[in-house]
């Protein structure tokens, strides 16, 4: 050669798209988005699977089955093609978003790889193409087969034809012709209604979330790509918009009053609240501290909304990247603005819904549903694959979901939605390059992080108003039946007691005749028996049988005397079945919250018993190998070190395991008097150990004085525990984003109180008022469920304590300091 270079093979170009483009879906999607680049207001696709390109001339008229794409985009000339479409990888559009630049209608390009057009060839064997630029006299048509890429001529071999259409009506715009279908089938049948489902996903149904039209035709057939229109968003039970605007969220959100039915609960949902469209219950709720500020919708048809605003920056996991800032080294990824909306559908029994939206019934809800399912993520009107298309549960719906009957969260059967984002605002936000998810970097995990976090609050709400709602019913005076899906004890002696109840009105009926045929009986003896004389035989034989008919009336008298005194009580029965009932349900509420600490601590507790017994044989071995060691000649140095490391390692574990025993089941019944200096220490020297790497400082305040209590050590000890682990996992966030931050926890003590604080962010706002309340974190869910506060001033209740979030604020001006008031059990 006399100029040495690197040169390719064609069939690698082919190989390529095969490996970049999974399916037909994706390709077709892919050349959409080249229309949608090109500032065009609609794409047209026609599939014909019978006959050969028609309509337009063509190279290649033997081929059967064609795909076209056609848009009234910019178009192209020929130096656009030459330099440009026919340079693999080479991308203007790339080039536009590095320099923040858009297209005439302000589109930030959606491509930047310059591969697009290699997905024609899962569609095809030929690939032809007529545009034509504004201003440009003339329509050229390039045309190319994808066959002629072979193994045996290199890339710049492979025939490519361009020259002037011969006619064309075109004014600007492109067409693309793909002939000689690969995969026909895949366009008939049941394949090609998968197919629809599919593309119906990608394409987004929602007009909030759509640039411009895509229209679809396949054999002459026009497809509908299944939009959610209005008419079917009006009829959800329940709606949220979550946006994220400068580093911080808000979510909001209403639902009607019908979503509180549940499965089983008809009768105690038409009793309770249908009856007066729920104001009693919703003057209930305003007493009570929820996850999220409330109040009664706007909406007239809808029960409740609520609102809910928390800073990236507050929540707990969040992934920092590099800042240009020296004083602040690191910063918080953030994903960029984004808009999301969710619609929860109830599927069955919702005519009122369907009637909402303007619907004759619910067929067409349940129809747009089953094909929509899921929340999808849509770049400027492209979902983004996998994220909620076929239903894939991207925010993990189906974790929160129980199979209670009475279960009030999300479902992600009954769900549709989508989450918007730019190529222009949400840069950062990179697609694979297989198009299949985003790129995983601290960008795109904040994401999902907030949109966890959203979905997640909205679950807790609703598990709050499910929990408010049986001890609503718990504590009304008039109550309802018992559920069917309650304990079927109850159920059947409810049964009895009302069937009992019901039997006192004609038992005071029957009682009042009886009384009346008894004086008439009375008189006709008394005139017989006082005139024998005159009474014919028959009389008097009458007068003896209606002597034992009156004895006979007598005692049923006084049975259904007993019966109306049975029917009273009851009743009496009937109203205490009525209070157990949903007593009992929310028992197993807190029985359903609590079954997997309960395992929880049965694990710990097997644990602890057996690493107690590990370490025993482990220390006794490793002191026989130092024996051993110090016997030998000469001395093994590394014997020797070795066990003295596996024996002091051995005796930690024990310490840490000793840490935990006081609070296992065979020792939290004992009650102890103990000095809470010497409490705090032991702790203190626990989570020294823990804390050593992480720089952690704690230190007891010097103004604290002593105290002796008189209570259960471990339970205590819980408590106390629960919050250092709280301090510690917010130091250890605020230690990620501050390179010199110095993490210090202080403890204060004077009888009755002990206080702890530390020196991070403090609490956010958006909890702070119901911080103690079950399922309240900021934490991910893999590293808390909003537990270990309510867990704790459940525990100190118990022993007549409390505990409370001081208002006094911190520099970041944030509450910080909880307080435990022990007074009651401080000893004397």
């Amino acid at each position: 050669m006399a100029n040495p270079h690197f040169d390719i093979s064609a069939a690698v170009v082919r190989q390529l798209g095969d490996e970049l483009v999974s399916d037909e879906v994706t390709a077709i999607v892919e050349l959409v988005k080249n229309a949608y680049d090109a500032d065009a207001t609609y794409a047209h696709v026609v599939v014909n699977t019978k006959d050969g390109p028609t309509g337009h001339e063509t190279k290649f008229p033997n081929a059967i089955g064609y795909v076209t794409i056609e848009d009234d985009g910019m178009g192209m000339d020929r130096a656009d093609i030459e330099r440009g479409w026919l340079m693999i990888s080479l991308s203007g559009k790339r080039t536009m978003k590095a320099a923040g630049q858009t297209t005439p209608k302000g589109r930030t390009p959606l491509g930047d790889k310059g591969l697009g057009r290699l997905s024609t060839q899962k569609l095809g064997q030929n690939l032809e193409l007529y545009t034509r630029k504004d201003g440009q006299a003339d329509t050229l048509h390039v045309a190319f087969a994808w066959d002629a890429f072979t193994d045996d001529k290199s890339l710049s071999e492979v025939p490519v034809s361009i020259e002037p259409a011969a006619k064309s009506a075109r004014n600007k715009g492109t067409m693309l012709a793909i002939s000689g279908l690969r995969n026909s089938e895949v366009w008939r049948g049941r394949s090609v209604e998968k197919l629809i489902a599919d593309l119906s996903q990608i394409i987004s149904p929602f007009a909030e979330a759509r640039p411009f039209l895509v229209t679809l035709r396949i054999d002459g057939r026009p497809i509908d790509l299944g939009q959610v229109s209005a008419k079917v968003r009006d009829a959800a039970v329940g709606k949220f918009v979550i946006d994220f605007v400068d580093g911080a969220m808000v979510l909001t959100g209403k639902f009607r009053l019908v979503k509180l039915r549940g499965n089983q609960e008809v009768d105690a949902y038409e009793q309770l609240l249908a009856r007066d469209n729920g104001r009693a219950f919703l003057d209930y709720l305003k007493g009570r501290k929820a996850p999220v500020d409330f109040k009664p919708s706007d909406d007239p048809n809808y029960f409740l909304a609520f609102s809910y605003g928390v800073p990236l920056s507050a929540l707990g996991g969040v992934e920092t990247v590099p800042s240009t800032d020296p004083n602040q080294p690191l910063i918080e990824a953030n994903p960029g603005p984004f808009h999301a909306e969710i619609d929860e559908f109830l599927l069955r029994d919702d005519e009122i819904g369907a009637k909402l939206g303007g619907l004759a019934n619910t067929n067409e809800v349940k129809a747009i549903v089953q094909l929509h399912a899921g929340i999808k993520v849509f770049r400027d009107g492209f979902a983004i694959k996998p994220y909620g298309v076929n239903g894939e549960d991207w925010l993990e719906l189906s974790a929160q979901q129980t199979s209670a009957t009475s279960y009030y969260g999300l479902r992600p059967r009954n769900v549709i939605g989508f989450v918007s984002i730019s190529e222009a605002a949400n840069g950062n936000l990179k697609e694979k390059t297989d198009r299949e998810g985003f790129v995983s970097n601290p960008y795109s995990q904040n994401f999902k992080r907030l949109m966890v976090h959203a979905v997640e609050k909205i679950g807790a709400f609703y598990s709050w108003i499910r929990r408010n709602f049986n001890t609503y019913k718990a504590e009304l005076p008039e109550r309802s039946k018992p559920f069917e899906g309650g304990r079927k004890a109850i159920a059947d002696a409810e049964s009895v007691s009302r069937r009992l109840a019901s039997y006192s009105t004609a038992a005071k009926s029957l009682e009042a005749n009886t009384a009346a045929a008894r004086q008439k009986i009375a008189a006709v003896t008394a005139r017989i028996r006082q005139a024998p004389v005159l009474s014919s035989a028959a009389e008097r034989e009458l007068a003896s049988l209606l002597t034992e008919a009156q004895q006979a009336l007598e005692a049923s008298q006084a049975l259904f005397s007993d019966l109306t005194g049975y029917a009273a009580e009851a009743k009496d029965l009937a109203d205490i079945v009525a209070v157990l009932s949903p007593r009992l349900d929310v028992l197993a509420d807190q029985l359903q919250d609590f079954s997997e600490l309960a395992g929880l601590g049965l694990l710990a507790e097997a644990l602890s018993h057996e690493v107690q017994n590990q370490t025993d044989r482990l220390m006794q071995k490793a002191s026989a190998a130092v024996a051993r060691a110090k016997r030998s000649a000469p001395p093994n140095v590394d014997l020797l070190v070795l066990g003295q490391e596996v024996t002091a390692a051995a005796s930690a574990l024990r310490r840490q395991i000793g840490h935990l025993s006081p609070s296992l089941r065979y020792q939290r019944d004992k009650i102890d008097i103990f000095q809470l200096s010497k409490l705090i220490e032991d702790i203190r020297e626990h989570f020294a150990d823990r804390w050593t790497e992480g720089g952690i400082r704690a230190e007891i305040s010097p103004g604290s004085t002593d105290f002796a209590v008189k209570t259960n050590r471990g339970r205590l000890t819980q408590v106390v525990d629960n919050l250092l682990l709280n301090a510690e996992y917010w130091l250890k966030e605020a230690q990620a984003r501050e390179r010199n931050f110095e993490p210090k926890v202080t403890i204060a003590y004077a009888a009755p109180r002990l206080r702890i604080w530390d020196n991070g962010i403090g609490v956010d706002p958006a909890v702070e008022d119901a911080l103690f309340e079950p399922f309240i974190t900021l934490k991910p869910k893999d590293e808390g469920r909003g537990l270990g506060l309510f867990i704790s001033a459940q525990i100190l209740e118990s022993m007549g304590c409390t505990i409370s979030l001081l208002s006094e604020r911190n520099e970041h001006n944030r509450r910080y300091i909880f307080e435990l008031d022990l007074s009651g059990i401080v000893d004397g």
